[in-house]
């Protein structure tokens, strides 16, 4: 026992130092002014054609960390891609992940409207850097890991690697006509907060988006009521909070806000609320002159969290959302 002791003492060292740590710089308030660094993007492999698309496995750089994404290109006309989808997955598990997981079927009827279509893997994930401790902060890791990835696409460097095959490579566009945003569940919280940081229009579609705020989220979904506890007496939560920092999503943005009622991961309750967060918004922005947020909510009746059985139906609604939204 007197072996044992010391050990477990140092863990609480350990664990207590973690807690205690000073995540302020990870605010939405600060992220605001993170040095963000724009990459160019290393197809390292061509991991499959058909028909339909190119698809790279490729990397780029974010916190100064190694970001890998999938990135597929439709096979048309480069004239004909109307723009590229940044697509924010919803949570995995790393047992059986392999890039592009939770977003390849949803991407194909996109790719087959002309739209280009890249998903993060995000940090911890595919070929990525491993992820910063504490987990409990990933989504404002990857938050980072989108805006970056963004502002490097508005005029995009894409390089081969040199162990990429003449006959694997294409042409890729000089630069998109149209950015647009997808996010699904942990994804579309992330979307929320993509969009509270860059402050600039950027259409965006929201499947079950979890929009409670932080650390709430931590609590629902991690239950280490332990650490949000901490974080709480260490921390201004609203500062974290996605729902306090509505007013930063710049004038125009359109959102397209889906959810099920059958969803037994995100409950309807938190994007109503959400929608009615908007909303009210939008009445202050009415009374200062403010351009609006341009919201879209829709239900879908028994869907679950991957809008099932309604896909068919709502994918070339996203599709004809994005086109007509700049």
């Amino acid at each position: 026992m007197k072996k044992i002791i010391p050990v477990l003492l140092i863990i609480t060292a350990q664990f207590l130092s973690a807690q205690e740590r000073n995540f302020n710089e990870f605010s939405l308030v600060n992220l605001q002014n993170y040095p963000y660094r724009t990459s160019p993007l290393v197809i390292q492999k061509l991991a499959f054609k058909n028909e339909l698309q190119y698809a790279y496995d490729v990397v780029y750089t974010s916190m100064g960390l190694t970001v890998s994404a999938r990135l597929s290109i439709p096979v048309m006309d480069l004239q004909d891609i109307k723009g590229i989808v940044i697509m924010l997955r919803g949570h995995q598990r790393q047992n059986g992940y392999y890039t592009g997981r939770g977003t390849v079927n949803p991407a194909r009827t996109y790719l087959q409207n002309g739209w280009v279509v890249i998903a993060p893997d995000f940090l911890g994930y595919g070929s990525s850097s491993p992820a910063p401790a504490p987990w409990e902060m990933h989504q404002f890791y990857s938050t980072i890991n989108a805006v970056e990835l963004y502002k490097s696409l508005l005029q995009p460097v894409f390089i081969f690697d040199s162990s990429v095959a003449a006959g694997d490579r294409i042409t890729f566009p000089f630069r998109f006509n149209k950015i647009v945003l997808w996010g699904h569940s942990n994804g579309g919280q992330v979307a929320l907060h993509f969009l509270e940081i860059i402050q600039q229009p950027v259409s965006t579609v929201l499947w079950a988006p979890v929009s409670i705020a932080f650390p709430e989220n931590i609590a629902h979904f991690n239950r280490n009521l332990q650490w949000v506890r901490s974080f709480r007496e260490n921390h201004a939560a609203q500062d974290f909070s996605l729902l306090r920092h509505l007013d930063k999503i710049a004038p125009g943005t359109a959102i397209l806000l889906e959810q099920g009622t059958g969803d037994t991961v995100v409950p309807k309750s938190w994007n109503d609320a959400l929608a009615a967060a908007i909303n009210a918004e939008n009445d202050r922005r009415r009374q200062t002159g403010i351009g609006l947020i341009n919201l879209r909510y829709e239900i879908y009746n028994n869907a679950d969290h991957n809008l099932n059985p309604y896909r068919d139906t709502i994918l070339p609604a996203n599709v004809r959302f994005w086109d007509n939204n700049r």
